[in-house]
């Protein structure tokens, strides 16, 4: 060490006392520039120790000691690695020792360098191309396609380009092609590296952030896009409402930090685990202490008195939330108190410059095992020392909780953490909304009507028919809802007939077999067990299913003139059914006149007038039976025998006329309601 300026790019700078001690007095100004132009200046300490606070090296980044100092170094407390960021390149040392006691001053390696030149990404083409806003908004699986740049200080030959996907993923070179599978929101950065490796190995990077914005679309909410009725019976419609809403996005900037970190005893021992934090612009800091609302830890241990809990900030700011010695034997959560090794069950204990109470004031509860103990009541607590100290730090970074355990014996676990920032200051582009700009059924045949969203569906036949409801939303995402009707097919059966019986009681009521119409109505259908016919009185009865006629009843149904019986035919299993109707008719007995005997003499209308034939023409005395009924109400058949007449088999009767016989029959007569 002496007085001067020189120009060296190797060799070891030693204090003036060389492999020996410097001297009492010494006040040295050393100034040291690279050989080249273009480099800069760099010292390598290998040893270091003076007399602390008073023997004092001072380091400037330049020519002269009105430079900007870089350290101040006395004692064992080493410079390090110096090196000179000025444009010169030189460093400049300033040595001053006074008048007692000297140390071995220290040996530094000297070398050059070549600074880092600026370098700045860019993205010269982007598709598809951001909106209004900046944002690149997609669909998932859509791809994307960004070529980017770098401006560079000197030189951009030779540089490296690497795509930071957001997701996880990197891409190599100036054109990367990609795309999302999940919904969210990726923030896509260019990192571009040159040739210069004399600072770092992998060369000088880029001192800017893009922070391109990609918004991938949620799937669409259908929720309601329903049928009336998703079952129809053959021949019937229903209608259906398509409905769909974009459904939001809300990113986490801050999301808890989940997994056990063991807290073991310890006699200063510093635990820590940390958030990544990355979804802030890139320059935001905190600004204000309401921006961090709270700080919270879910831990286990079974003695607070050991513990000093505080948060460190990406740029190393620090306050104290819990401090040693404060506490005493208190629990925090549900420990196991026994030494062992045991997790218990924690608890959550929140920091917030809006509580009132440290956490070692704070209420307690008996709680923990082995034994168990007053326990703080999880809650939100007042830290120690204010967020104040805080401000000023980057969003971005690595946020951590350090836990130092100042005892032996005691132990516990954190289980999780995390900080929750006022969603105020988050970024909006980290969450959205996409917005339905169109919405439609398609086109079908069988739509019978449409009114807005809702449309009313008739399908034609049995089986499955499926609509779909196509949007568009926002980002240019199509999706679609299906909605399938089943319909079940036709229910195939005859209609029944009219029941007749006539009225030999004169009261007007008779009794009808309801069931002779079973085989009509189900004989067209191919599986007639698979339905079920029931009688009713009435159509609001049939159509409810409700009071059917029993089956024993059926085939004996008193039933009067002009009474209508309705028939539900019905499928066992799907409701579907069909109501049909036949109606009772109850006529009065008809009544038989006296009837003359029939005579006629023998002619020749047969060729013989001694042969005893002779024709009769039986429906001469059709007038005769009837009496004053009328005719076109009634029909007269004639019989050889009572029986043959009361039976009134068709095909027994005599056909008249003629009616030829050589006897003197007797004769019998069947009248009978037509119909």
């Amino acid at each position: 060490m002496q007085n001067g300026t020189f120009t060296r790019c190797s060799g070891v700078l030693f204090d003036s006392g060389g492999n020996s001690v410097y001297s009492d007095n010494e006040n040295y100004t050393l100034t040291i520039c690279p050989q080249n132009a273009g480099q800069s200046t760099k010292l390598e300490f290998t040893t270091f120790d003076t007399q602390a606070n008073t023997d004092i090296l001072v380091i400037f980044d330049g020519q002269s000691i009105s430079d900007p100092i870089i350290g101040t170094y006395s004692g064992t407390m080493s410079p390090g690695v110096i090196q000179a960021t000025n444009t010169s390149g030189c460093l400049t040392l300033g040595f001053v020792s006074d008048g007692t006691t000297t140390a071995n001053g220290w040996t530094a390696n000297i070398s050059c360098y070549e600074p880092c030149q600026t370098i700045i990404s860019q993205i010269d083409t982007a598709v598809p191309a951001p909106n209004t806003d900046g944002y690149i908004r997609v669909c998932p699986n859509e791809q994307i396609t960004l070529t980017g740049s770098g401006q560079f200080g000197t030189s951009g030959a030779g540089a490296s380009y690497e795509w930071n996907l957001g997701d996880g993923t990197t891409q190599s070179g100036q054109t990367a092609t990609f795309s999302y599978a999940t919904p969210g929101v990726y923030i896509v950065n260019l990192n571009i590296s040159d040739t210069n490796t004399s600072i770092d190995p992998t060369g000088c990077k880029n001192t800017n952030l893009l922070n391109q914005v990609v918004q991938v679309a949620p799937p669409v909410d259908f929720t309601g896009t329903v049928a009336t009725k998703s079952t129809l019976c053959f021949g019937e419609s229903t209608t259906i409402t398509g409905i769909a809403k974009g459904v939001s996005f809300l990113s986490e900037c801050s999301p808890p930090v989940s997994g056990v970190t063991f807290l073991p005893d310890g006699d200063g021992a510093v635990y820590t685990t940390c958030v990544a934090i990355d979804c802030y612009e890139s320059n935001q800091t905190l600004d204000a202490i309401n921006q961090l609302l709270e700080i919270c830890v879910n831990i286990e241990h079974s003695f607070l008195e050991d513990l000093e809990i505080k948060i460190v900030s990406p740029s190393g700011q620090e306050v104290i939330l819990h401090e040693y010695p404060s506490g005493g034997n208190l629990y925090l959560g549900e420990p196991n108190d026994d030494e062992s090794t045991v997790a218990g069950v924690g608890a959550d204990y929140c920091f917030s410059m809006s509580a009132t109470t440290l956490l070692f004031n704070g209420t307690t509860v008996i709680a923990g095992s082995n034994p168990p103990s007053a326990s703080v009541v999880p809650g939100v607590y007042l830290p120690v020392q204010s967020f104040s100290q805080l401000l000023g730090s980057p969003l971005n970074g690595d946020w951590c909780i350090e836990i130092t355990d100042n005892q032996v014996y005691d132990n516990g676990y954190v289980f999780s953490w995390g900080l929750n920032f006022d969603p105020t200051i988050q970024p909006p582009e980290i969450s959205f909304t996409p917005v339905i700009t169109s919405e439609a059924w398609d086109a079908n045949s069988t739509i019978t009507n449409t009114s807005g969203n809702i449309i009313t569906v008739q399908p034609p036949s049995d089986g499955n028919f499926c609509y779909t409801y196509r949007v568009m939303d926002d980002f240019g995402c199509e999706s679609t809802k299906e909605v399938c009707i089943e319909v079940i097919p036709e229910l195939i059966h005859a209609n029944p007939i009219d029941l007749f019986v006539c009225d030999t009681t004169g009261t007007n009521s008779v009794v009808f077999n309801l069931s002779q119409n079973d085989a009509i109505i189900v004989a067209p259908n191919p599986n007639p067990t698979d339905f079920v016919l029931t009688y009713h009185t009435s159509q609001a009865d049939a159509d409810a299913d409700t009071n059917p006629i029993s089956v024993t009843d059926a085939a004996a149904f008193s039933g009067v003139h002009g009474q209508i019986i309705y028939g539900r035919f019905e499928y066992l299993t799907s409701g579907c059914y069909e109501i049909v109707s036949f109606t009772l008719n109850v006529f009065s007995e008809p009544s038989i006149s006296s009837v003359n005997d029939f005579s006629l003499c023998d002619d020749a209308v047969d060729g013989d007038d001694t042969n005893g034939l002779v024709t009769f023409d039986l429906s001469t005395k059709t007038p005769e039976v009837l009496g004053s009924q009328l005719a076109s109400e009634y029909t007269v058949k004639f019989y050889y025998d009572q029986a043959a007449a009361d039976a009134a088999v068709d095909g027994t009767q005599i056909t008249p006329p003629p009616f030829k016989t050589p006897l003197t029959p007797r004769l019998f007569m069947h009248d009978s309601k037509t119909n």
